[in-house]
């Protein structure tokens, strides 16, 4: 069984795991679409469904829906929520310039280059990929870095529609400033500094819950919604001006 797992596929499966640069990536994801090409057909499918966290410029979010939107259309995806939203540390910062986004699909048939979470899960493979760990090329900085840790399932996806946008990242104000308006709703402008305290203890269990979170499915699709009215009026102006 484990001579299916050849050391082009090895190398192609951690080159793919090291990251890159665009050009890289599009490389990189075409080698492995080759080298995976011949597996069994449990490695090129998923029955689950499967997110991306991507960053957009603010205000790309209409620019992202329609044909072949995506930039890189070999991309990782992974079927853990955590892993999607975690990565690159979550929520772009603040004035940075960035809306993030997670995207969520169901695989559509042929579009799994490779499930790395069923590769990493046969056993034939991981001792194919330990035996040649000395002749890959960048292997701790790939596979040997990454394994099967992030859930990670390489899809190749062209397009997506605004159903597909499970989440957007936001930011609350300081939890403290929170705190200090809702004293106010509760006790009036001249809420005393020792109410505004005793609220703060009260609530700090939830102090996680301000400043950078993704939204809700729900409020995610309600904000979608009141945009894209204004998306197709800019949209229309845009295209009125290229004429011109």
């Amino acid at each position: 069984m484990s001579d299916q797992f050849d050391l082009s596929l090895l190398q192609a499966v951690s080159d793919w795991q090291r990251g890159g640069d665009a050009k890289q990536n599009i490389r990189r994801g075409q080698t492995l679409k080759e080298a995976c090409a011949h597996l069994p057909v449990r490695f090129r499918t998923s029955a689950l469904c499967c997110f991306r966290q991507i960053a957009l410029p603010k205000g790309g979010v209409w620019n992202l829906i329609g044909e072949d939107r995506l930039s890189e259309k070999i991309s990782s995806w992974t079927i853990d929520i955590e892993v999607a939203k975690n990565f690159k540390n979550g929520v772009p910062p603040e004035g940075q310039g960035y809306q993030g986004v997670i995207l969520c699909i169901s695989p559509p048939s042929g579009s799994v280059i490779v499930n790395l979470r069923e590769l990493y899960g046969d056993a034939y493979f991981r001792d194919a990929m330990e035996k040649n760990r000395d002749a890959i090329v960048g292997y701790h900085d790939g596979a040997g870095r990454y394994g099967g840790k992030q859930n990670e399932i390489i899809l190749e996806i062209a397009a997506i529609t605004q159903e597909d946008i499970y989440s957007m990242g936001g930011h609350s104000s300081s939890f403290e400033q929170l705190v200090n308006e809702a004293a106010t709703e509760i006790y009036g402008p001249n809420a005393t500094f020792q109410q505004r305290e005793a609220l703060l203890l009260k609530v700090s269990h939830i102090r996680s819950e301000a400043g950078p979170n993704w939204l809700s499915t729900e409020a995610t699709q309600r904000v979608l919604s009141r945009m894209k009215p204004h998306a197709e009026r800019l949209g229309d102006i845009k295209q009125r001006q290229e004429k011109t």
